[in-house]
């Protein structure tokens, strides 16, 4: 196996998610599970978008979102906000009232974080790489080693 080089993510980037997580951490207050960093930011570098991923207890259905900067939240990039419920989550092939549309997002967002991820926050700890890792035991010809390896590597640093 390719041993792949670890992208930091910019501080300007960092501050970014960090006043995003706090702002998000205030409104779901015991709500949020998870928020994760994934996509290219995280995976390649070279870029100043941020694609964030957030799992909270009782959401309703997939969201995602697109921002561009703002004054309370000065960007370099765009950020892509994803929220998802615990449960779908989870259990990503039940997800509740899942069309075809929002099962295609979902797929999607969950192959992204096989090619790497940054917990930024979880509770419990080690919750992100557990399911990520039963995800990929029960997902035909992923290899578990894919979220534990890229994961690894990433705290390591």
């Amino acid at each position: 196996m390719l041993e792949q080089e670890t992208v930091r993510i910019p501080y300007d980037e960092y501050r970014a998610i960090g006043e995003l997580f706090r702002a998000h951490l205030q409104t779901h207050e015991k709500q949020l599970r998870a928020v994760v960093a994934f996509g290219p930011l995280v995976t390649r570098g070279g870029t100043y978008d941020i694609d964030l991923l957030e799992i909270v207890d009782g959401w309703g259905a997939l969201t995602t979102v697109t921002f561009g900067s703002t004054p309370d939240l000065p960007l370099r990039g765009l950020l892509r906000l994803t929220v998802l419920p615990t449960q779908d989550f989870e259990e990503p092939h039940q997800a509740s009232g899942a069309d075809a549309r929002a099962e295609r997002l979902l797929d999607g967002v969950l192959e992204r974080l096989q090619q790497g991820y940054e917990v930024i926050y979880e509770n419990p700890f080690g919750y992100v790489k557990k399911v990520l890792t039963q995800a990929s035991l029960t997902t035909a010809g992923t290899s578990p080693l894919t979220f534990l390896d890229t994961a690894s590597m990433q705290e390591a640093a």
